[in-house]
């Protein structure tokens, strides 16, 4: 068997530089010596890292680590304009508690190239996070004052901040019984083993939070977030754990928070809004990594990967940061396009990827985002900008569907309270004072497709949150506009016409009686009534076959009721 062999090495950063000093053959030696070398004029950081070596293997780890600040290097919270209220200090693991500290601690969080969640569950990181200057005191202030301003449940600003600390302090105790523990190690047993183990042997509950910390103790070792991204990633992609995968998905989510790691998993873009297309791509699992032909390790590889765990669904948590990040740029200053009048053009292209059908990707949020976009190109502020913005910003999504759907999402925001009258009178002159359903669709698309246009947007807002009174208003009216529409243009007289078999025209007669071409209501009565009609003909069944060759006519019976099952005439 090979001789263990262990080097302790103390590195010192200066500059931002980090390079070996010295090297000791203990760790309390090693840590003295980095102790001392941290008081050196210029130096703002140490670490030490073991370094053991088995016959040809060789694996580093850090064990020791301390920064100090000065003057302009000094690291402080960064800027959030709100902070969902948290009842528990669980709530710091879930995805709106690490969005905070995410952007709270940024700064700290890249500097020392540490996750949000490594620290939560590393003790040694934690504490190195709550004995830095003054950054826990500052953040606890700032969200216990935004926290009691938007919630008064919450109490003042005061009693906020001592529920923040006692947060803190549980999730301290957390983190040091858990450092207690000796976990299986995933270099040793590989990722899906440590999450069957601790499977065997815990609570679900519990079992979450420990692989985590598990997944802690491996990444705090890798100072690289990309690093980091690849290496969770590789366990994603395999895991047949649900566990496994979602633990996995929120180390992930953390990267992504990091804005290098996101340019070295994009590549070079043109502008923002090229990036903020390729991020929207990747929320929707359809981004192009070029990953054909390169090696495992490669940017495009790991963007590869990745992209199809998107895709797969596998990553809710880590959606929600990029979506959270797309929503951000939308609604920062920053211009999209800095071509002449390229801005309309790029935030055009955005919507249309944002809304590739008729869902909004980000929902009210994103929704709040592109109109006050919108606000800005038109050079108009305050309330009246963002009422103008909202009618300018709906010709760009063209469909009914896609204008009701964005609307809708509009009315969902916190805008809501500031412009619902105008969201109001858009729904209203769209929706309601139309006297026909060709007013609503403009264009030349066939019967069919205008009725099933009309009845997605009925049950856009039949499935909506909006307003009751003017839920059923526009529900009522897209309905009766249904009916006048089949009744004027004699499309059942069409699709029933004599000359056809009768096979032919009870197909066509059942397709109108779907819920996807007339929502339940007066206009879907018309329909039923005629098949009604023909249903209780003598010796339907015999006329409906009549015209069909014989070794066709069962499976025509079949498909037929069938079909009547689907359209609610058999139960």
């Amino acid at each position: 068997m090979a001789t263990k062999v262990e080097i302790f090495e103390i590195h010192l950063e200066r500059d931002g530089q980090w390079r070996i000093d010295s090297s000791a053959h203990s760790q309390p030696e090693a840590e003295d010596l980095a102790k001392k070398v941290l008081n050196r004029q210029g130096v703002t950081g140490v670490r030490v890292i073991k370094e053991t070596t088995r016959g040809s293997t060789a694996r580093e780890q850090v064990i020791f680590e301390k920064t100090k600040s000065g003057g302009s290097d000094k690291i402080l919270v960064g800027e959030v304009d709100s902070a969902p209220l948290c009842e528990d200090a669980d709530a710091l693991f879930g995805s709106d508690g690490r969005l905070v500290l995410n952007r709270l601690f940024r700064s700290y969080l890249d500097k020392n190239g540490v996750t949000a969640s490594e620290v939560m569950h590393e003790f040694r990181e934690l504490r190195r996070l709550m004995d830095a200057d003054t950054l826990i005191m500052s953040g606890v202030g700032k969200v216990a004052s935004l926290q009691a301003k938007a919630y008064p449940q919450a109490g003042d600003a005061a009693a906020r901040r001592d529920a923040l600390f006692g947060f803190l302090d549980a999730l301290s105790d957390r983190a040091h019984t858990a450092a207690a523990k000796t976990l299986p190690t995933i270099a040793r047993d590989g990722y899906e083993a440590v999450v069957d183990k601790l499977s065997a042997l815990t609570s679900d509950e519990d079992c979450a939070y420990l692989i985590r910390v598990a997944i802690a103790r491996e990444l705090v070792q890798q100072r690289s977030y990309f690093g980091k991204l690849s290496q969770a990633v590789a366990w994603a992609t395999p895991s047949e754990s649900r566990l496994g995968r979602e633990a996995a998905d929120i180390y992930i989510s953390d990267t992504l928070c990091n804005g290098e790691t996101l340019q070295d998993l994009l590549g070079p873009q043109n502008n923002l809004a090229d990036a903020l297309g390729a991020l929207i791509e990747l929320a929707h699992g359809s981004f192009d990594a070029a990953a054909e032909g390169k090696p495992d390790d490669a940017p495009e590889a790991t963007a590869g990967r990745l992209t199809e765990l998107f895709a797969s669904g596998a990553l809710p948590e880590s959606k929600i940061v990029l979506v959270d990040r797309i929503r951000r740029q939308m609604e920062g200053k920053s211009t999209l396009s800095r071509e002449d009048g390229g801005e309309e053009e790029a935030l055009k292209g955005l919507i249309d990827r944002l809304m590739p059908v008729d869902s909004l990707l980000g929902g009210g949020q994103m929704a709040e985002a592109l109109t006050h976009r919108q606000s800005r190109i038109i050079n108009r502020g305050g309330v009246n900008g963002l009422r103008e913005a909202t009618g300018r910003l709906l010709p760009t999504f063209g469909d009914p569907v896609r204008k009701a759907a964005y609307l809708i999402s509009l009315s969902e925001s916190s805008l809501a309270q500031i412009i619902g009258d105008e969201i109001a009178t858009q729904l209203e002159g769209l929706f309601v004072r139309p006297d026909s359903v060709k007013q609503i669709i403009r264009d030349n698309r066939p019967p069919n497709k205008k009725m099933q246009t009309v009845t997605a947007v009925y049950h856009k807002f039949r499935n909506s949150s909006l307003d009751d009174t003017l839920k059923t208003r526009i529900i009522n009216r897209l309905d009766h506009l249904l009916a006048r529409y089949i009744t004027e243009d004699k499309i059942l007289d069409k699709l029933d016409d004599p000359s056809r078999p009768l096979h032919v025209r009870a197909f066509m007669l059942l397709s109108m009686c779907s819920p996807d071409m007339l929502p339940e209501g007066e206009a879907s009565k018309l329909a039923r009534a005629i098949v009604v009609k023909h249903l209780r003909r003598k010796n339907f069944e015999s006329e409906l076959v009549a015209h069909v060759p014989g070794p066709e006519r069962e499976r025509v019976l079949r498909d037929f009721h069938v079909q009547l099952y689907r359209c609610g005439f058999m139960q």
